[in-house]
């Protein structure tokens, strides 16, 4: 989903402004063109394919979004308690907004998990961006940060393009709901952009921590999907050695190594080559729906993702990215 950072991406897939204030030259050995900018790709394509290796485990979307947590809490504790005591205790108000953020992820990872056996990989992926418009949106209500007109301009253009990716004018006939699907993800694209917008708030209570407010906000994201587990029939852990492996893959590779590869990564390079290089995400997930998941988009939905992709390109500076160059 998601599926999705400490930095400026915690869970996210776009740079925060904020945080994305340094503007690197190419004599900098970690330039854009070096390590931080491999470190962005590998992250928008490790968590592209977050939703392949649910569908992979054949776990039920409850089971999925708690292994995805518990797991990636092993891999981030002791990079967490390393940085703790290089730093000292995380601040109070950072560690209380990065458990509230991770409770609203938690129930975002459970949604986009069923989102993803509803309707599959590339459409949940893709309609969970609807968090480009939510975070600033979020800014400007709670902290007074006018976003331009062609914010504004944008969300009607991100609903329609929501709409026909959900499939209203026709879906994948191999998707199991894709109505049901379709609603989970943007309910899941919103709740990713509330946790955005909260560790946005932490990163500026504690900017010297990278790790230890992942793994907070994990562990409380991990605590929700349990409660949710035993509200909806409770956790099943039989999946078998196959589907143990991919969970682990999910927990390692599309949560903790991709959060902290991004949170690392974004501050170094600017937001929108950040936000240019993030939409490998959803693209990412649509090619492997169709090759590996065997999903067959229909027409109007692929218009959907198109737009989709586009808006996310036009808020994240894309446009002010192509003037700069002339």
């Amino acid at each position: 989903m998601t599926p999705n950072s400490a930095a400026a991406h915690d869970g996210g897939p776009f740079a925060d402004p904020s945080v994305s204030s340094r503007s690197p030259t190419a004599s900098d050995p970690l330039s854009p063109t070096g390590l931080p900018t491999l470190g962005i790709i590998v992250s928008a394509l490790l968590l592209g394919s977050a939703g392949l290796f649910v569908i992979l485990a054949e776990a039920s979307a409850p089971t999925a979004a708690f292994l995805r947590c518990w797991i990636a809490v092993i891999v981030l504790a002791p990079l967490a308690i390393l940085e703790l005591r290089h730093h000292g205790l995380l601040p109070s108000k950072a560690l209380v907004v990065a458990a509230v953020s991770g409770a609203a992820l938690g129930i975002d990872y459970v949604l986009w998990a069923q989102s993803v056996l509803d309707a599959g990989v590339g459409v949940s992926t893709v309609l969970i961006s609807v968090q480009v418009i939510v975070f600033p949106a979020l800014v400007w209500v709670f902290g007074g940060s006018r976003p331009g007109w062609l914010f504004i301009a944008c969300i009607p253009v991100m609903i329609i393009g929501m709409l026909l990716t959900g499939g209203v004018f026709g879906a994948d006939a191999g998707a199991a709901n894709p109505g049901r699907g379709a609603v989970f993800g943007v309910l899941s694209g919103i709740l990713y952009g509330v946790y955005i917008f909260g560790i946005h708030h932490c990163r500026k209570a504690a900017p010297n921590f990278v790790v230890a407010p992942v793994a907070v906000g994990t562990v409380a994201a991990g605590v929700m999907t349990a409660i949710a587990g035993v509200a909806l029939g409770g956790l099943d852990f039989d999946l078998g050695w196959d589907g143990w492996a991919w969970m682990v893959a999910l927990a390692v590779f599309g949560q903790a190594l991709s959060w902290v590869l991004l949170s690392i990564s974004s501050p170094l390079v600017t937001v929108p080559r950040t936000a240019a290089l993030m939409l490998l995400q959803p693209l990412s997930a649509v090619v492997l729906g169709a090759l590996i998941a065997g999903e067959r988009l229909q027409p109007a939905q692929w218009i959907g993702a198109g737009l989709v992709v586009a808006i996310v390109w036009v808020v994240g500076g894309g446009p002010e990215a192509l003037r700069r160059r002339r």
